[in-house]
């Protein structure tokens, strides 16, 4: 006979109990993280960083290994990030640059990562809601602040980025713009959705946060991704030939915008003047003079490696010894993902990229919750647009960014990709 304990129980019972308690607290631990990761995004690099870190420790010694690999293999999202990740780690094998260089990049791009290992977390309806809560939050929080800082009843310097006449909060002015843009079309899906006086709450939030991109943060890119997201907000809810009116009512803001708010007119008025005055060859001394410079630079260098670019981490060296012997200056950055993945990757980079964006708009409209299809939609549009000045895949906030809300919201498209199937049996 087997020996049972004083309890009653076999004693060979009780270690397999725990390791299934354990599992399930490290499961919940998980989910906790990642719902956290949605509010440190917007406020605090290290936070992410830290956060990050214990997710991936907690999700590797979990275990589950045969149901987290069917989640991802089943949803064409997480399989499209883990190819242009994969790329990257191959692309050292032919980089021009050091390896340090490589190892750098690659770490950068790891955030792709996080794609597949959010949509074996974020299984629950509940805890999307609740992350989307925490960014939500995160979010507010800064709108408060900024508005506070450029009041003055808040000192600008030291935790916060901004002056009054700029009044970012924890992030650069270009990443606040992109975040509160995106936070435009957040709040005002929220509006849509909601009851009574809520409604006028998110709608009142939505307003500050567009008012704070257009007339108050001086970031560019801000204002791109907002008029794309407006576009899409509009096409979403007018449908049919009310597209005709959603291009005519954007143009009709940006007109309005560029007449009544002196920051975006003067933003506007000082790219064009920098546009018309840089002169290819000549060393810039603004920053969209310094842009083109090197745009022209970087797709000269594209142009001698066209299939497989010159590997991961060889942008850098590429870079300076394409401006050798000149006055520019060398860049660690181009400030374009579509050219900086063209340039490591070559044209199978630029293939990789776009399959992961069409794949990921392909998904929206499938997303288990149907609110959610806007928001899946705007993650395309903003990475797609920002990625024109940024190199969103690198810039740590915007890579983070497009990430977590990526795992978040395509994790619901393979929830109802299983559901479909279970439902066929």
């Amino acid at each position: 006979m087997q020996a049972r304990g004083s309890n009653g129980t076999r004693r060979g019972a009780a270690p397999s109990g725990n390791l299934h308690s354990l599992s399930v607290r490290m499961q919940q631990a998980q989910r906790y993280i990642a719902i956290a990761l949605g509010f440190s995004i917007p406020v605090s690099t290290a936070l992410d960083n830290i956060l990050s870190a214990l997710l991936l420790l907690l999700w590797l010694i979990s275990g589950e290994y045969a149901r987290k690999w069917h989640t991802i293999r089943t949803n064409p999202v997480a399989i499209a990030a883990m190819l242009l990740f994969a790329l990257s780690l191959f692309g050292l094998m032919w980089s021009t640059g050091p390896l340090a260089d490589g190892l750098l990049f690659v770490r950068k791009y790891s955030n792709l990562l996080l794609i597949p290992i959010l949509v074996t977390i974020f299984s629950e309806e509940q805890d999307r809601r609740r992350a989307l809560v925490a960014f939500l939050a995160a979010l507010t929080i800064s709108l408060i602040i900024s508005y506070a800082i450029a009041l003055g009843s808040v000192p600008s310097g030291g935790l916060f980025t901004g002056e009054p006449h700029d009044p970012s909060v924890f992030k650069s002015r270009i990443q606040h713009s992109i975040l509160m843009a995106y936070g435009c079309l957040l709040f005002a899906d929220a509006a849509r959705y909601a009851q009574g006086r809520n409604r006028w709450i998110w709608a009142l939030l939505a307003g500050l946060a567009l008012v704070n991109v257009v007339l108050m943060v001086r970031g560019r890119s801000g204002y791109v991704v907002l008029m794309g997201l407006t576009l899409l907000w509009f096409v979403s809810r007018l449908r049919g030939k009310g597209s005709l009116i959603a291009f005519a009512v954007a143009a009709m803001g940006v007109t309005a915008g560029y007449e009544m708010s002196h920051t975006f007119h003067a933003r506007v008025m000082e790219t064009a003047k920098d546009a018309s005055e840089w002169r290819p060859g000549v060393t810039a001394g603004t920053s969209v003079g310094l842009r083109l410079e090197f745009y022209r630079n970087t797709l000269a260098i594209a142009q001698r490696n066209p299939v497989l670019g010159v590997g991961t981490g060889g942008f850098f060296k590429a870079y300076e010894d394409q401006v050798q012997a000149t006055d520019m200056q060398p860049t660690r950055n181009p400030h374009n993902m579509y050219l900086l993945v063209l340039v490591q990757f070559g044209v199978l980079g630029l293939l990789l990229l776009g399959i992961l964006l069409y794949t990921q708009w392909r998904c929206a409209p499938r997303l288990a919750v149907r609110t959610d299809t806007l928001l899946a939609y705007g993650v395309v549009v903003t990475i797609a647009l920002g990625g024109l000045f940024n190199s969103m895949l690198i810039d740590h906030t915007e890579s983070m960014f497009f990430a977590w809300m990526s795992g978040l919201l395509t994790a619901g498209c393979a929830g109802r990709h299983e559901a479909l199937r279970s439902g066929h049996h």
